[in-house]
């Protein structure tokens, strides 16, 4: 994990980043195909995927999601930030197993207004899987 925030003005500071290393397992996919009610097979088919090209199930993109929401809501800007904004381009897939990690970097902060905008990437092995850009509202006290 590599978080070089040392002090609040940081949130605010451009060039400012924080990445955190995930993994998706097979009980993530199992938990979110029952929680989203989405049963499409390039998820869970080995078959299915690798006639579709793939080299197996394609991890979910919500579960991508909730990997910024995890950077959101615990490190950058952190505990209390209300999102405000979410764009997020996906590039190629990533596979249940796969190391992969999510980083924000600031690209604007004000923090008379405490918000916070930040651009976003999640990689596997040099591999770029989705980019974007997220803004966030920092909690009273912080800002």
């Amino acid at each position: 994990m590599t978080d070089t925030l040392s002090a609040p003005e940081a949130l605010f500071e451009p060039g400012h980043a924080v990445t955190l290393p995930f993994t998706v397992t097979e009980g993530m996919m199992e938990a979110f195909r029952t929680v989203s009610g989405d049963d499409n097979p390039l998820h869970d088919d080995k078959d299915f995927a690798a006639a579709r090209g793939f080299k197996g199930p394609v991890v979910y993109g919500g579960l991508l999601v909730a990997q910024v929401s995890r950077l959101l809501g615990t490190r950058l800007p952190g505990h209390g930030c209300v999102w405000q904004s979410l764009n997020l381009r996906f590039r190629q897939p990533l596979h249940v197993g796969e190391a992969a990690e999510v980083t924000g970097t600031v690209i604007h902060g004000n923090a008379d207004v405490g918000v916070v905008r930040l651009a976003l990437a999640i990689t596997s092995g040099g591999r770029k899987l989705a980019e974007g850009e997220a803004q966030a509202l920092l909690p009273r006290g912080r800002a």
